[in-house]
């Protein structure tokens, strides 16, 4: 339940100083404190969603992690107070005023917006679209492995798998969107579609995305305006990938313009919930959030760390950017074993390739099943 506050209290920052360490030693304190400092659990009863630790390693060098729970802090919002942070550093080491923008509403308002519009008409039609889009639907996932964790293990750890296309396969993701009047996530998510139609036999795919509740009046509000919507789609695998993909862009137009109404909503609705990986959504495949922090003098480096736990059997973040296209996946531990997950990934990317490679051929001809089979690959029961 989210509680939000008129006097949040301070975040406090933890302080690990690994200075008086050889090189060797602190490279590896360092490794060991970023990993525990993004991945331990938020106890939301007993201290902040907010957890922030800068790590000293010299006189002139400090790394800095800021870890936050969803509750408060979507991709856009980190990408906000990233950039705000590093507009605000830029300003002290200079002694200058900072160039922040105009503070926006604050989510306070955007809770009492939202509320007023859940109680109007729209809404209840939303809510019926979904209620009708949605019926008989379950969770879409890739199969499974009998050498995944047993289930009496820590039910929501994953395995992280981060894969970036090599420069061919993304700029063949972008030619082929626009020869088909689609975006590159729409043809991703498309392969993702046709992989678990291929994979469990079933057409009747549903996937959920990530989508944002963010008006103009809310563009740089921080806090959690992300809402999960329902990608269900019908994949013929006698079909064409054109085919399909015209479908699944369509079927997500759809989703997106009945965004509004919560996700929690539509489950109490439609009488889903259980426990993880027995939901509405099994598989999570959503765009990333663009943006990250400039300082404006020194040097940085920036890395994005993924939490190690998630209610997903799968779930995925695409970065679509210019440099190229990356995919984050994380698989349920419960589910897959690692071998599996990394399997997952390259079927996953070869998939891709046979589909741009020849869009309006058959699926069933191009061979996708014998791809999710070979010898090291992904089909282990």
């Amino acid at each position: 339940m989210q509680l939000v506050s008129r006097d949040p209290a301070h975040v406090p920052v933890e302080v690990l100083d690994l200075r008086e360490l050889s090189a060797a030693a602190r490279a590896q304190r360092l490794e060991a404190a970023i990993d525990t400092a993004a991945n331990t659990p938020f106890d939301l009863s007993a201290r902040p969603p907010i957890r922030l630790t800068a790590i000293l390693l010299s006189d002139t060098r400090t790394a800095l992690v800021m870890a936050a729970h969803q509750i408060v802090c979507d991709g856009t919002s980190m990408a906000i107070l990233l950039g705000e942070f590093g507009e605000l550093y830029r300003a002290a080491r200079q002694g200058v005023t900072p160039e922040l923008a105009p503070a926006p509403p604050g989510y306070g308002a955007f809770v009492t917006e939202q509320l007023a519009a859940l109680a109007g008409q729209a809404s209840g039609e939303d809510l019926a679209y979904w209620t009708e889009r949605l019926a008989g639907a379950a969770g879409s996932a890739l199969p499974g492995d009998s050498r995944a964790a047993a289930s009496d293990g820590v039910p929501l750890d994953t395995c992280a798998v981060s894969r970036t296309l090599d420069s061919g396969l993304a700029d063949a993701v972008l030619a082929y969107a626009r020869r088909a009047g689609a975006t590159p996530f729409a043809v991703l998510l498309g392969t993702m579609s046709v992989m678990i139609a291929a994979a469990t036999g079933d057409g009747d795919v549903s996937v959920g995305t990530a989508t944002s509740s963010r008006t103009p009046r809310f563009a740089r509000t921080v806090g959690m305006l992300t809402n999960m919507v329902v990608h269900r789609s019908r994949i013929d695998l006698s079909g064409t990938f054109t085919e399909a993909l015209a479908e699944v862009s369509l079927d997500l137009l759809d989703a997106i313009d009945c965004q509004d109404v919560p996700f929690s909503q539509v489950t109490d609705a439609l009488g889903h919930g259980g426990e993880p990986g027995t939901g509405l959504v099994r598989t999570a495949f959503s765009a990333g959030a663009l943006g990250g922090l400039t300082l404006g003098e020194g040097s940085l480096s920036e890395r994005v760390m993924r939490t190690s736990q998630g209610p997903f059997d799968v779930t995925v973040i695409c970065e679509i950017a210019a440099p190229g296209i990356a995919l984050d996946w994380q698989f349920a531990l419960r589910t897959y074993s690692r071998e599996l997950a990394r399997g997952y990934c390259a079927a996953y990317e070869e998939m891709l390739a046979a589909l741009l490679e020849r869009p309006d051929a058959a699926m069933d001809s191009l061979g996708l099943t014998e791809i999710l089979s070979r010898p090291g690959g992904v089909r282990a029961g």
